[in-house]
């Protein structure tokens, strides 16, 4: 099983040598930088240091755009959308909001450019992070809605048509995104991790040609959710499954952020529950618990501390 964390990044090589070495001493095979639009225009360290950093500790480093266009995820704080409004989602009253709609096809454009860069800079795969359903009424959702079921987009709300036109979206967006990055360098690896409320959509995402590896992140342990470890566990045992029908490697995220006092022991608990299902990589959100961000656990160091324990335990050093 590969072993892996995001990393939201310093931008000073000093520090990330720090953190790497770190990741790789407690049994980490892979990191995953989250590397914001900023970090990639403004403070460049990261985007230049990273990988080859991560690299020379014996990890393999992958990229997320977080917080791309502001579409999913945290971390969003988008260049893209100060730039312009052509990427903008649209109300039904046709006013346009701070988020890139999916069936903008310059959408999948912008985000390539991206994944370029990060490719030229030593990043050996690109995360698609978090896909999910939108409301959006813009002109392309609109024609695209018309294409799908010939009936309007918005007097269609609530139809059986609009859910699986949102569902759609989400797989069509997904698959111009891996397409595009394996026509950039096949040998990039294309992941992506699609939340347990959008269920619906994980055999269609899973079974896009282009995509490497399919994964979700079955988040028990977020205080405002409703989740049970038993559903977190039946959650990945279900995405092996449809990876294994589908040819594709398996990926469970383990929650390291926002974990209240009290509760850093069922990280550790847990993530034993959810590397027994076998699937094949395991990787925790986020760095040290996530300290010195608006995802911070109440005690970092004792969520980070179960985590250090399970992995040191599952790469057999325990």
């Amino acid at each position: 099983m590969e072993l892996g964390v995001s990393y939201i990044p310093a931008h000073l090589p000093e520090h990330i040598k720090t953190d790497m070495h770190h990741l790789a001493e407690m049994g980490c095979t892979e990191v995953l930088f989250a590397l914001q639009e900023n970090h990639l225009h403004i403070l460049t360290g990261a985007l230049r240091f990273g990988a080859p950093i991560a690299k020379a500790q014996g990890l393999r480093p992958y990229t997320v755009i977080w917080g791309f266009a502001n579409t999913f995820g945290g971390g969003r704080i988008s260049k893209l959308m100060l730039d312009g409004t052509e990427l903008w989602c649209q109300t039904e009253e046709s006013i346009p909001y701070a988020q890139a709609c999916l069936n903008n096809p310059k959408l999948a454009e912008r985000f390539v450019e991206l994944v370029a860069l990060c490719r030229d800079h030593g990043y050996e795969g690109i995360f698609v992070d978090e896909p999910t359903k939108q409301e959006c009424f813009c002109p392309h959702c609109r024609e695209a809605f018309a294409a799908f079921a010939e009936r309007d987009l918005t007097a269609s709300q609530g139809t059986p048509e609009y859910a699986a036109f949102r569902a759609r979206t989400v797989r069509d967006y997904t698959a111009a995104v891996c397409q595009r990055v394996k026509e950039l360098d096949p040998q990039l690896m294309t992941i992506t991790c699609v939340m347990p409320h959008d269920r619906d959509t994980w055999a269609n995402v899973a079974a896009i040609p282009d995509l490497d590896v399919f994964g979700t992140d079955p988040y028990w342990l977020v205080s405002e959710g409703r989740m049970t470890l038993e559903q977190a566990v039946a959650d990945a045992a279900e995405v092996k499954q449809i990876c294994t029908e589908q040819g594709k490697r398996s990926q469970v995220w383990l929650n390291c952020w926002r974990i209240p006092a009290g509760r850093e022991e069922e990280i550790y608990t847990g993530g034993r529950a959810l590397a027994e299902v076998g699937c094949d990589s395991l990787y925790t959100w986020s760095y040290r618990g996530g300290l010195g961000t608006n995802e911070e656990c109440d005690d970092p160091q004792r969520a980070w501390a179960s985590v250090v324990r399970l992995y040191r335990e599952l790469a057999g050093q325990g």
